[in-house]
């Protein structure tokens, strides 16, 4: 039977908000005016194009809706350090379940992606209501696979790696703690743009 299973990223998971406390406590004097914490909510696209071979030669390259969330601390008035959750929608790929040189066809599969990042991200203003930003940090991703059509006999491999996340954005005040944000980042193999808003406070 295929095998279904859900990914979590469990070790980043456990140390993600560990090494944001330790980064706060660490940047931040016992004397400084405190910062600003944030949260984000993002709607966007990814692209993605990932290829794995470990036992079949598994291709998921297309686009799929994606929601992000984000939690950050401003411990300068300029930099800041967030921790995120991206969860993609099912992904569109296909494999070739034959060996080397023989020939099939490619039988179409789906991949859930998920991922979670920790990420400096320094911050200007530019503006009245506006400001630009960057982030650049790591992140660790998985996918779990399943065939389209729910009907193979296949142990089909899940994914999970390891990379570093940069992107760019801007954000608009709307009013006094709330922000309009669009955004691009990319995550090696995943490409996201999103627009969300995003609560300091």
């Amino acid at each position: 039977m295929t095998r279904r299973s859900t990914w979590t990223p469990r070790p980043l998971l456990t140390a993600m908000p560990l090494a944001l406390l330790a980064a706060v406590l660490a940047a931040t004097p016992a004397s400084a005016e405190r910062g600003d914490f944030y949260v984000g909510a993002y709607f966007g696209l990814a692209d993605v194009e990932v290829r794995s071979s470990a036992a079949f030669d598994q291709i998921i390259d297309d686009d799929g809706n994606a929601l992000s969330y984000e939690f950050g601390y401003r411990f300068h008035p300029n930099v800041g350090i967030e921790a995120g959750y991206h969860d993609l929608s099912k992904v569109d790929g296909s494999i070739l379940p034959c060996a080397e040189g023989v020939p099939c066809s490619k039988v179409a599969i789906k991949g859930k992606f998920a991922g979670l990042t920790l990420a400096v991200a320094p911050r200007f203003e530019v503006g009245g209501r506006v400001g630009v930003f960057a982030k650049a940090g790591l992140v660790t991703w998985g996918a779990s696979i399943d065939d389209a059509a729910d009907n193979l006999d296949l142990a089909l491999d899940d994914l999970e790696r390891g990379n570093t996340i940069f992107g760019f954005g801007v954000d608009v005040r709307i009013i006094n703690g709330l922000s309009g944000v669009a955004k691009w980042e990319s995550m090696g193999d995943i490409e996201l743009v999103s627009v969300g808003i995003r609560l300091t406070f």
